[in-house]
């Protein structure tokens, strides 16, 4: 643990002679810091395990331990390996003196008796340099959390974050990118960005909008963009490029997954178009899908039907049975109607028991009456018996281009004719006949 930068910074000073650790303690008032005295070896090492110390003023000459092997013992302890030494001996300072003394690991050495000027000094500064190597070690503590907090951070957002240089090439890519594009990190790291987004037409990188805004230090966002994952399968999301500083040269790019949030815009845009009772479309759908026939109609000049339908009997079974069996009937005709029709027919439900069949790809309008014969057989024949008997349906037929070529021409014509094949007797089918 590092003191905090206020904490009074701890002298400890080992002598066997009690008059030179009082001798000491007086000297060292002046130093205003707190001094702690023992008197051998083995009680400096008791203390410097418990306490936070900043100095050593340490006697050589000392019974059962002297004062190089309290030194050696220190610098083998993580906690003291660093704390300064200054060796404070009578001995002669010769080579072979000092050679041991600071092989052990002292930072200084004075020869008793002492010098108060120059120990004050030598004391003073390296209790600054002990304060100074105690504020770097808390400033890369401090700033390894914080480089340890940020990581987690790039590691555990949702958000796939990349760094990408001002050559197109990823520098950066965290956990969540790689999950979303089913990938490791080695993967993204130096390959171009443009390989895993969609952007149309193969292009370079500077003429990318990613390198133009960049290069103008403009955000981007493109809220319906799409990445591709290692097998090419599209994500959806939205992505946000900022620029970094220019000395970084590169940008930022967050891309949040929109899979779920396409998901559900897609599920709603269907509960849109869907009638809920048979799950065929809705009359809003089925007009989308009518003006589309249209609109292929005037690229291709392909020829289409528009068939209305409308249940016989359908009133008396609701009237009699109620709705909820008459719900049942529905559903049962929804089925059989479908089971009549080619996969790329346009079945709908646009009323009670009023529904509509948009038949593309016709060679002639005889197929558009093959396929209404076949409807009118198919629900008059399962109608025969029981609690359905007088069941049917009429069928008005109006044909593209020639009975209209708007959505609302079609309808009315193909309306008018379902009313003909009613009056006419029921369960049968009526192309539209405009009058003379």
């Amino acid at each position: 643990m590092v003191p905090d930068r206020d904490e009074p910074l701890e002298i400890l000073v080992v002598d066997d002679r009690q008059d030179n650790l009082d001798d000491m303690q007086e000297l060292l008032e002046a130093i205003e810091q707190p001094v702690h005295c023992v008197d051998s070896g083995a009680k400096a090492l008791e203390y410097l395990a418990q306490a936070q110390v900043a100095l050593v003023l340490l006697d050589v000459q000392m019974p059962r331990m002297d004062g190089f092997e309290v030194a050696r013992r220190m610098r083998a302890e993580a906690h003291t390996r660093l704390t300064p030494i200054i060796f404070i001996s009578g001995l002669a300072q010769t080579d072979e003196v000092l050679g041991q003394g600071y092989g052990a690991g002292a930072m200084d050495f004075i020869a008793k008796p002492v010098q108060p000027a120059m120990l004050l000094h030598k004391v003073r500064a390296l209790l600054e340099h002990e304060r100074h190597r105690r504020d770097l070690l808390r400033a890369t503590r401090q700033l390894e959390r914080e480089r340890a907090f940020n990581a987690s951070i790039l590691d555990n957002t949702a958000e796939g974050i990349l760094v990408v240089g001002d050559d197109g090439n990823i520098r950066f890519a965290n956990p969540a990118i790689t999950r979303m594009l089913g990938c490791q990190a080695g993967e993204l790291t130096g390959s171009a960005l443009l390989e895993w987004v969609d952007v149309g037409a193969a292009q370079p990188w500077q003429a990318s909008s990613f390198y133009q805004h960049w290069q103008r230090r403009e955000h981007l966002r493109l809220h319906d963009a799409n990445l591709r994952t290692r097998d090419g399968r599209p994500v959806p999301v939205a992505l946000s490029c900022s620029p970094l500083p220019d000395d970084e040269h590169g940008m930022v790019l967050l891309a949040l997954d929109m899979s779920l949030v396409r998901d559900l815009h897609q599920q709603l845009e269907s509960l849109a178009i869907t009638d809920a009772l048979t799950g065929l479309l809705n009359r809003r759908g089925f007009l989308q899908e009518l003006q589309a026939s249209i609109s292929r109609h005037q690229r291709t000049g392909q020829q289409a039907a528009l068939l209305y339908l409308d249940l016989d009997g359908f009133k008396r079974i609701n009237d009699t049975l109620g709705h909820e069996r008459g719900d049942q009937v529905l559903r049962q005709v929804s089925s059989q109607l479908k089971g009549c029709l080619r996969p790329y027919d346009r079945l709908a439900r646009i009323g009670g028991d009023e529904f509509t069949v948009i038949l593309d790809s016709l060679g002639s309008p005889a197929e558009a009456a093959s396929v209404a014969q076949k409807l009118v057989q198919q629900i008059s024949g399962q109608a025969e018996e029981g609690d359905l008997s007088g069941l049917g349906v009429s069928i008005g037929i109006a044909c593209l281009p020639t009975d209209g070529s708007t959505v609302e021409d079609l309808l009315r014509a193909a309306d008018t004719a379902m009313y003909e094949a009613k009056r006419g007797g029921r369960r049968q089918y009526r192309f539209y006949q405009a009058a003379s």
